[in-house]
């Protein structure tokens, strides 16, 4: 295509094509797409006027059903970009031709049913880019078709029904009332055996759900190919969850009773081991007896608390009753909760408040009893079964296949390495910094500007105000930085000892600490600067000019800081 029809198609200029004599079809840019596909290409908002696509199919009728290398044609860029007034010349120019003499299906629904090269539909491409007119008239036309799914497994519902709810519209949700509403037969399907309504569940799209569940209430018991239900997919996924759970539970309580193919776990096992406790309840509470089901381990929910590795989680589960009694209960291995959890303290200690929950621990440990080996949780907390722990730490990280197994988003505290190593670095420097103002404050504390009188051993310049600010600001710049010094090895301290009775402490804490004693630090550098300012002038008062000078040069280092903060934050703003 010549570079000048290129840009008149662009902008939708008629002008240039008037006196053209070669058919209209036959002008092609390299990708094959047509003068159309080039103006609906580049029309950001939806033409006021549909008379540049009229004209050119008055004039050139094949040019309607015309694909480019992709396999697009008119309608699906018209419908990808939401130009509804351009769909309806479209759709009306192919009405206006006569049927398929063999099918009898009309030109206008052939066209609806034409896909790309991903099998696409034009009503796929509007559920996409949730164009909520465009799927109106599409589903409208051409109610009885099922529209299949792509080369990806996806079904226009599909599609729209992946929205997040986090970006939930009423844009989007009349994409999904349109195709729900007006097609007759919809296709609910998938990838990988899912259904729209495992779409909606992995997005917390409840409104979506709710919509899917008056029409079709069996797609809550319809497992995709790893035996997951649309409950597992809400109750795995990482959102607000529980509204999503709630609205499955409330259309199928048994569908918490489901369980996977592989590892035989249900929603409750795996709301559990992800930490989504807003969801254990609501599952819980609509369904108890889903408690008693194990997996193929013999697992309980509560073991899988456990696997969550956080142990705010383990016990909030705690405090729900259901939950709570079982934690006596045995796996096949004749392991309850706690003795996974006698295990996982060697790797994370934070666990070892769990068993030294109360005065009775160790008494308290008994009612748990001897697994298969004979162990007691106390055994294997107290003795070195190194085998035996690691064995456990591994049946804690199996997450098997399928969605959890392929991706474990567990919600943990667990130290991070790279974390650590870059915070201890951190610390170190500014355990440094602080020690160094410690010495010269303490030092400059006893060697005072302007010595001492010979008879008493008093200050010279006690009685100047300038050396009383002095002092004041050495004494405060000496405590903050002293106590940032003890903030830094109380740190080490608790990583150091792990401290028997943790209560969750090691990293979230050091994060904090080190926070606080960064503080200090910051403002004992100030103190300090305020200090010498306060010191030199005490004693430079005599020559004001020079006394002024330093402290100007002092004051300096404010304004320096105040630079550095404007241009990090600036860094941050871009």
């Amino acid at each position: 295509m010549d570079p000048v029809l290129f840009k008149a198609a662009e902008a939708g200029n008629i002008g240039p094509f008037e006196n053209y004599q070669t058919s209209l079809n036959q002008l092609l840019t390299a990708d094959e797409n047509t003068i159309l596909h080039v103006y609906l290409k580049n029309q950001s908002s939806e033409p006021e006027s549909t008379d540049f696509v009229d004209k050119f199919l008055e004039r050139c009728p094949p040019l309607l059903f015309q694909a480019n290398k992709r396999g697009e044609t008119p309608l699906h860029l018209a419908a990808r970009n939401g130009h509804s007034n351009v769909v309806k010349v479209l759709i009306d120019r192919a009405k206006a031709l006569p049927a398929d003499p063999e099918s009898g299906v009309t030109k206008a629904k052939m066209m609806l049913r034409m896909t790309n090269e991903e099998q696409d539909t034009a009503l796929h491409e509007a559920a996409r880019n949730r164009r909520s007119h465009v799927v109106e008239i599409l589903t409208k036309e051409d109610p009885e078709f099922s529209y299949p799914a792509n080369v990806h497994g996806e079904t226009p519902l599909y599609i729209a029904a992946s929205i997040g709810f986090l970006m939930f519209s009423e844009e989007h949700g009349k994409v999904v009332d349109g195709i729900l509403g007006n097609c007759i037969s919809v296709d609910y399907g998938g990838p990988d055996g899912r259904t729209a309504l495992h779409a909606a569940s992995m997005a917390a799209n409840y409104e979506t759900a709710r919509k899917m569940l008056e029409k079709e209430k069996k797609l809550t018991k319809t497992t995709d190919e790893n035996g997951w239900s649309p409950l597992h997919y809400a109750s795995y996924c990482d959102w607000s969850n529980a509204p999503i759970v709630e609205v499955l539970l409330e259309y199928d309580a048994s569908a918490a009773s489901i369980a996977e193919t592989e590892k035989k776990r249900t929603a409750l096992h795996i709301a559990a081991i992800q930490g989504h406790v807003d969801a254990m309840k609501e599952i819980v509470s609509r369904c108890p007896a889903c408690c008693d089901l194990v997996d193929n381990r013999g697992w309980n929910a509560l073991h899988y608390a456990v696997a969550s590795k956080d142990t705010k989680v383990f016990k909030e589960c705690l405090k729900i009753p259901e939950l709570a009694r079982l934690q006596t209960e045995k796996d096949d291995k004749g392991n309850t909760p706690f003795h996974l959890i006698a295990a996982l303290a060697h790797e994370q200690p934070e666990w070892r408040y769990v068993l030294f929950n109360d005065s009775n621990g160790y008494r308290k440990w008994q009612i748990y009893g001897l697994n298969k080996r004979k162990l007691s949780v106390n055994d294997i907390y107290e003795e070195d079964f190194g085998e035996i722990q690691k064995e456990i730490l591994e049946s804690l990280n199996d997450g098997g296949s399928g969605p959890l197994g392929r991706r474990r988003k567990v919600l943990r505290r667990g130290r991070n390495k790279e974390g650590e190593d870059a915070l201890s670095k951190a610390r170190e420097s500014h355990l440094v910094v602080a020690a160094l103002i410690a010495t010269v404050t303490f030092a400059a504390a006893f060697t005072l500007p302007g010595g001492y009188k010979s008879d008493r051993g008093t200050a010279i310049l006690a009685k100047k105000a300038a050396f009383i600010v002095f002092v004041v600001s050495d004494a405060m710049s000496m405590v903050l930085s002293i106590s940032a010094v003890f903030i830094h090895f109380l740190i080490s301290l608790i990583h150091a000892f792990e401290m028997e009775k943790s209560k969750d402490i090691s990293e979230e804490a050091a994060i904090k600490l080190f926070g606080v004693a960064t503080l200090f630090t910051m403002i004992g550098m100030g103190i300090m600067i305020i200090a010498f300012i306060t010191g030199t002038y005490a004693v430079l008062e005599p020559s004001l000019g020079l006394a002024i000078s330093s402290c100007l040069i002092g004051l300096s280092f404010f304004f320096i800081v105040y630079l550095v903060f404007r241009i990090i934050f600036k860094d941050v703003e871009d």
